[in-house]
C-alpha cells in the first residue's frame, strides 16, 4: 500500500511540475521588428516573457498603462529587432 502511495505521489508531482512549465518558445511570440510588451524574469538566462506586440512605442505604452498599477510597473516596452534566442537576449 505504501509503494502505491509513493508511486501516486510521484506521478501527481510530475503532472504538477509539467503544468508549471514555462518553456514556451519565445520565438513563437516574435512576429517581426517592433515594440513588445515584456516582463523581465528574475533569472536573466530565461529571457523575458512576451505579452504582446509588435506595437508602435505609443501603442505599447498605452497597453502597459491599461494594466493595474503593480503589474504595469513590472512590465516594459522593449524594441526587438530579431527573434529572442532560446535563453534570452542577455
Amino acid at each position: 500500500m505504501i509503494k502505491r502511495g509513493a508511486v501516486l505521489v510521484g506521478v501527481l508531482s510530475g503532472f504538477c511540475l509539467a503544468g508549471c512549465n514555462t518553456s514556451a518558445n519565445q520565438e513563437q511570440a516574435y512576429a517581426g521588428p517592433g515594440w513588445y510588451l515584456e516582463k523581465p524574469r528574475a533569472w536573466m538566462v530565461y529571457g523575458p516573457r512576451i505579452f504582446g506586440g509588435p506595437y508602435t512605442y505609443d501603442a505599447c505604452e498605452t497597453k502597459r498603462m491599461a494594466l493595474d498599477a503593480p503589474t504595469a510597473e513590472r512590465m516594459l516596452c522593449i524594441q526587438e529587432f530579431a527573434p529572442i534566442p532560446k535563453y534570452g537576449p542577455y
